[in-house]
C-alpha cells in the first residue's frame, strides 16, 4: 500500500452537479478510512527496491493542529518501540501538541504496543478497558493503538468488534503519516484503520524527542528476514532494510555535539546491516569502524542473529 493507492481507496466520487459552488461538500466527514493488515502480505519478500525518503515535513494544513491540546504515549515492549515513541513525540511537538504525564488531561492517547508475547497484548487490552470511561466522560479525546500489535489481523478485528472507544489504529510502517491519521480521526465518524502490510521503506529526517541527555537510541536498520518459528517480528516490522551509513554517522555526530555519552545502535538484526545494499560494499564492521572515530564514550548495539556473524 503506497500513498497513491491509499488515496485511490479512500476517494469519494462527487455527484454531477450543475452548480458545485452552491452545494457545500460534507463528504470529508463521512469517508471511511480502513486499510487492514494482512499477515499473508507481510510475509512476502519480493525484489522491490527499498525507497529512501528524506523529505519528511509537516504539511501547512496540519500546523497548529495541536494548539491547546496535549498528548500521552504509553509504550510497551522493546527499545525499538521506545525509539518509535520518541519519533511520534517529535511529530506531536511539531504539530503544536504539548506532552503530559497522565491520561486524565490528554487530548490524544496512544498505546504503542508489543506483539512478542501474549501477556503484553493482554496488558494493552486491559488498558483499553480502563480508558473506556475517559471516552465516555470526554467524547472528544482521541484514543489510538499503534505498534506491532496493530500489524496483526486478529488484533485489529478484536478491537473493531469489542473496543469501540478506539478512534485510530496504525502500524509500524506509517508512523510518518501520524499528522494525516490524526486529521482523519478528527474528521471521520468511524474508526480510522491504516496498517500497511508491506516490505517497508526507510524514512529519514523524522523529528525526535529523546528521553534524557546522556544515552540515545539510533536505528541503523529495520525488519528481519529470519522467520523463526516462535517470532512474529518479520511480519510486524517488514523485511531487513538498512539505513544509509552517511545518515547514521551524521545523526551520531550530532548527538556527540550535544554531549551524549552513550549511543545504542538498534535493529532487529544489527549484524545483517548492509547486506541489502546493492550499490555499496559496507557492512556492520565498517560502520562500527567509522563510528569509533566519533567522540562518543560508548557505542552499544542490539540485537544480533548468529546466522549473520562473519569476519566482515
Amino acid at each position: 500500500m503506497n500513498e497513491e493507492s491509499r488515496l485511490q481507496s479512500t476517494q469519494v466520487k462527487e455527484p454531477n452537479s450543475p452548480d458545485k459552488k452552491s452545494v457545500k461538500d460534507y463528504s470529508q466527514y463521512f469517508q471511511s478510512v480502513y486499510t487492514p493488515p494482512s499477515l499473508k502480505e507481510a510475509k512476502k519478500r519480493g525484489k522491490e527496491e527499498v525507497a529512501y525518503h528524506n523529505d519528511f515535513s509537516i504539511a501547512e494544513q496540519f500546523k497548529g493542529m495541536g494548539q491547546n491540546r496535549k498528548f500521552y504515549i504509553r509504550t510497551y515492549g522493546c527499545q525499538m518501540n521506545e525509539h518509535d515513541t520518541e519519533v511520534m513525540a517529535g511529530i506531536f511537538m511539531q504539530l503544536g501538541y504539548e506532552p503530559t504525564d497522565t491520561v486524565d488531561d490528554a487530548n490524544v492517547i496512544l498505546l504503542n504496543t508489543c506483539a512478542i508475547r501474549e501477556n503484553a497484548e493482554n496488558k494493552v487490552f486491559g488498558e483499553l478497558g480502563h480508558l473506556k470511561h475517559l471516552k465516555q466522560n470526554n467524547p472528544d479525546v482521541l484514543i489510538g493503538v499503534c505498534g506491532c500489535m496493530s500489524q496483526e489481523e486478529s488484533v485489529v478485528n478484536k478491537i473493531l468488534k469489542t473496543y469501540n472507544q478506539v478512534d485510530m489504529i496504525f502500524g509500524t510502517h506509517n508512523i510518518h503519516r501520524l499528522p494525516n491519521i490524526l486529521n482523519e480521526a478528527y474528521l471521520s465518524k468511524e474508526m480510522v484503520v491504516e496498517v500497511w502490510s508491506k516490505e517497508g521503506d526507510v524514512i529519514e529526517n523524522l523529528p525526535r524527542v529523546r528521553k534524557g541527555s546522556i544515552k540515545a537510541w539510533v536505528n541503523i536498520m529495520y525488519g528481519c528476514d529470519k522467520f523463526c518459528t516462535y517470532c512474529i517480528v518479520p511480519y510486524t516490522r517488514g523485511k531487513e532494510r538498512s539505513r544509509r551509513p552517511e545518515d547514521i554517522i551524521q545523526e551520531i555526530r550530532h548527538l556527540a555535539a550535544q554531549g551524549y555519552k552513550e549511543v545504542t545502535l538498534l535493529g532487529q538484526n544489527v549484524n545483517a546491516y548492509g547486506k541489502d545494499f546493492e550499490d555499496l560494499d559496507y557492512r556492520f564492521g565498517d560502520l562500527m569502524d567509522d563510528l569509533r572515530k566519533i567522540d562518543v564514550a560508548r557505542i552499544r548495539f542490539m540485537t544480533s542473529h548468529p546466522r549473520d556473524f562473519d569476519d566482515h
